[in-house]
């Protein structure tokens, strides 16, 4: 195993493992993943109630809900972890870990995903948000199928040379990072319209 790389984009999402694997990993792990998928749909499946049920409560009272915001961030963080062994970015089996809270902690070393905290004040105006952020997802969308295409030649990639190619990677990084700050400013922690596109800072 070669050193650990950094992460190309440090901002939300840090990936940090080695961009070796076993070449039988590629096999394995979407075995392995199973009951973790499985929990992740169901997750996925409560989230959108649980973001309308967020929305309407700010529209309401002006303020954000912190136990709805932990309990989006939980499944957002569950998520990237299970993902990232999908694809082989990393050989650690993911916890079944579902701690509150925007910051990681720290349970699942080569993935770290540190949401923004709660802002003190936030102006109601903000609920417009979710509106405002949809040319953002029409990008992330089309990087989406992108990072499906990237994500398989990196699957064979290393079921056949026992290693990712950086570039695409490092990429697929950018890109999460890229949807985590849209998801930041659809929930209204982040109130500065998010920047276009997967460049490092």
């Amino acid at each position: 195993m070669s050193a650990t790389p950094s992460s190309p984009n440090p901002e939300m999402y840090v990936l940090d493992s080695p961009y070796e694997l076993d070449r039988w990993r590629p096999l394995a792990q979407w075995l392995l993943y199973v009951p973790h998928g499985l929990i992740v749909r169901a997750l996925q499946s409560v989230s959108s109630v649980v973001f309308v049920i967020y929305w309407v409560i700010f529209l309401a009272t002006g303020s954000l809900n912190r136990g709805l915001y932990g309990l989006m961030a939980m499944i957002e963080r569950y998520g990237a972890r299970s993902g990232a062994f999908l694809v082989g970015h990393s050989e650690v089996y993911p916890p079944f870990d579902f701690g509150m809270g925007p910051a990681d902690n720290g349970a699942y070393a080569p993935v770290r995903l540190n949401l923004p905290d709660l802002p003190e004040t936030v102006s109601r105006k903000a609920a417009l948000n979710v509106l405002l952020a949809i040319p953002h997802y029409i990008v992330v969308a089309v990087y989406a199928i992108g990072a499906v295409v990237v994500g398989t030649i990196g699957w064979f990639s290393v079921l056949f040379t026992g290693r990712w190619p950086v570039a695409m990677r490092d990429w697929l990084v950018r890109f999460s990072n890229y949807y985590y700050r849209v998801w930041a400013f659809v929930t209204m922690v982040h109130t500065e319209y998010p920047r276009f596109g997967t460049a490092p800072v």
